[in-house]
């Protein structure tokens, strides 16, 4: 099941992990799309439980504490407003809950110890909503402090319980209602309630804390929240969608009793570097963060679903320590000296070369170990973006000898280690990609064949391909030097095919607005990966001929758009994903890409012989933040570890590289 602590990986991944899309001057529109559907993957996941509390006064170290009576529903509350009883009335007044998931974390986990991992960049500020909030440091951050209503369980397509246990949809799919878990807990030991949410809404579509997603999008979707009693919030809804109930649920909880006292400004100029209290299992250790270089969390001892049964093997760390290494070539030298724990490498060649058996003597010796783990997390599609709606991308056959041209496999062998597969589904990595989507390969006999049933040809002696009206085939590729070192095989390869492509040396910003334009015929475009797709904005034949949408390609299909309608009103998650797999196969058909390369695995890392981990590595759909959330310090291990690094003959269980594939995602 998907905790707090992975669901922030998708606005991760979007805004800083990939390095094809780190676009910093989005249209609005762009940005409002994209960031829409990155909110989904905060969702929390929590159970039943209750028992003696214990509350800390101050967030930071050295704070006391005290004994409070145990949790549960406020005596004064009935059982049809969401008391004591409420569990055993919910059903037959239409509640929703769900108990059947299963937790990701291991039984066999202990608590105790820390983890020190490596970012690149220290957070503007370590509030979550608002101005510079989306730093790769403030989303996992915040994953661990704050929880929303509702979880999602990405292998069963169910919502799970969180902040809220019961959940209900009307019939017109117009009004969403949640009951509140009474025992949920705010750090500081006051109870979560019906407040808190309509407050969240408030601080949300503040304009003064400049967060344009919120501030735009959602009075346009959600009428204020109602409190209809301590623990029972509803919300109306301007139009029936799925996404809408998804994005609701999921939005992490303020408390009301600090937003009452500040307005959007004060809430950014008091929080850059303080945080509300949350609900979630760490807060930060203010006395051990140092500014600039180091973020220190550390676990509560009083989070109040510690003992639910979602949570069992969970939030292990006492502490976890982020480190912030500015340079990459920098960070795999600190790596190998020992001064932080968990390492994902940049670069294959450095993973392959450098941590490798027979050069570093501490992966040689099981000191450091190597691990692959594969799961379901969705990655990004890309590759080059053919724009269909001019010559001579608007021909079916030049899209697919463009495919049949591109050599991958060399490129693989010679500039990737063998360490990445091609990309072959608009959705790749995830339940969502269709198996029987077309599987190009390098094939410049076809390719020939497809350019002159195209009406591309070329005579004995000429050096490019013609058209009827004796034009060569001549066009331009958006580019700049880091990218032409790996292009320029794929250049060649069109040149020996009679196709002339230049590259045009044009900044990383600029690409992306002339390719938004549509101002382009070749571009290449890598996009993040989302647990729930958005075929719409990519897809749809509305947005084919107009520019600024990330439709770039021009795909106008009427089966798509039928099947993009019926995915926007589908409740049941299986059901979208049958229409996404439709989708997929008519997409990749069409060829509108020149498909790239992805990592056939969602982590590649690299770590000191210290910790443990479940059996799957990181859970179902799990990104990085997986690693925070279910592994755990190994005390056996490290004592052994500390003996080797002052003992060259010992030796601890040395691998090259072993692999986690929970899933059989490799045999698929």
């Amino acid at each position: 099941m998907r905790t707090f602590g992975e669901n922030v990986n998708l606005l991760s991944r979007i805004f800083v992990k990939k390095t094809f899309k780190r676009m910093k001057n989005l249209t609005q529109q762009t940005y409002l799309l994209m960031l829409a559907f990155t909110v989904c993957m905060f969702f929390a996941c929590g159970g039943g439980g209750g028992g003696e509390e214990i509350i800390q006064t101050s967030g930071n170290s050295g704070s006391k504490t005290e004994v409070l009576p145990p949790t549960g529903a406020d005596p004064n509350v009935s059982a049809d407003q969401g008391g004591a009883g409420f569990a055993e009335i919910a059903a037959d007044q239409g509640w929703e809950t769900n108990t059947s998931y299963k937790p990701t974390g291991s039984p066999n986990a202990k608590k105790g110890g820390s983890i020190t991992m490596s970012f690149n960049e220290y957070p503007a500020v370590f509030r979550y909503f608002g101005k510079n909030s989306n730093y790769q440091v403030t989303r996992v951050i915040g994953g661990l402090v704050y929880e929303g209503l509702l979880g999602y369980d990405a292998e069963t397509s169910n919502y799970v319980p969180a902040l809220a246990t019961h959940w209900k949809i009307s019939e017109d799919k117009k009004k969403y209602s949640f009951r509140i878990d009474p025992n949920a807990r705010w750090s500081d030991g006051r109870p979560v309630t019906a407040d808190d949410v309509v407050a969240t809404y408030d601080l949300l579509t503040d304009e003064k804390i400049e967060d344009v997603y919120y501030n735009t999008m959602w009075p346009k979707y959600y009428n204020r929240p109602v409190k209809e009693s301590k623990y029972i919030v509803s919300i109306e809804v301007k139009e029936d969608s799925w996404r809408n109930f998804l994005y609701y649920s999921g939005v992490p909880i303020m408390p009301a009793y600090h937003l009452a006292k500040i307005d959007g400004k004060d809430y950014l100029s008091n929080y850059q570097y303080q945080m509300l209290p949350g609900t979630g299992p760490y807060e930060i250790d203010l006395d051990k963060t140092k500014q600039g270089d180091l973020v220190v969390m550390k676990r509560r001892d009083n989070y109040w679903a510690e003992k639910y049964p979602s949570n069992v093997g969970a939030y292990n760390f006492d502490e976890l320590r982020m480190l912030i290494v500015r340079e990459r070539r920098l960070e795999l030298e600190k790596f190998q000296k020992g001064e932080f724990d968990f390492y994902i490498p940049a670069r294959a060649q450095w993973w392959v070369e450098e941590l490798n058996v027979n050069k570093d003597d501490n992966v040689k010796r099981g000191l450091i170990q190597k691990r692959k783990i594969y799961n379901y997390d969705p990655q990004g599609m890309g590759g080059f973006a053919m724009n269909t709606n001019e010559s001579p991308f608007n021909d079916l056959n030049v899209r697919k000898a463009f495919s049949y041209l591109f050599n991958f496999e060399q490129l693989n062998e010679k500039m990737f280690f063998d360490e990445y597969v091609r990309c072959q589904s608009w959705f790749p990595s995830s339940v969502f990609e269709n198996k029987d989507n077309p599987k190009p390969k390098y094939d410049p006999a076809l390719a020939a064949k497809l350019l002159d049933e195209a009406g591309w040809t070329r005579k004995a002696g000429d050096k490019y391909r013609k058209n009827a009206k004796g034009e060569e085939f001549e066009l331009n590729l958006m580019s700049d030097e880091s990218l032409e070192r790996i292009f320029i095989p794929f250049q060649q390869d069109l040149e020996n095919a009679g196709i002339k492509m230049n590259f045009k040396t044009i900044a990383g910003n600029e690409r992306f607005k002339k390719a938004q334009a549509k101002d382009f015929k070749i571009h290449y475009q890598n996009w993040g990966g989302l647990l729930f797709p958005n075929p719409e904005g990519s897809m749809h034949s509305k947005y084919a001929d107009v520019p600024d949408n990330t439709n770039m390609t021009g795909m106008a299909n009427d089966r798509i758009d039928e099947l993009i309608e019926l995915y926007n009103k589908e409740y049941d998650g299986k059901k979208r994903v049958e229409y996404i797999l439709e989708i997929d196969k008519i997409a990749s058909e069409q060829y509108h890409y020149v498909m790239g390369w992805i990592a056939p695995h969602t982590l590649r890392c690299s770590y000191w012989n210290k910790y443990s981990y479940p059996k799957t590595g990181l859970g179902y759909t799990g990104d990085f933040e997986g690693v925070l959330t279910y592994w755990w310090y190994d005390e056996d291990k490290a004592k052994t570890l500390e003996k080797a690094q002052g003992d060259k003959s010992t030796v601890m269980q040395p691998v090259d590289t072993k692999i986690i594939d929970a899933w059989n995602k490799r045999g698929l």
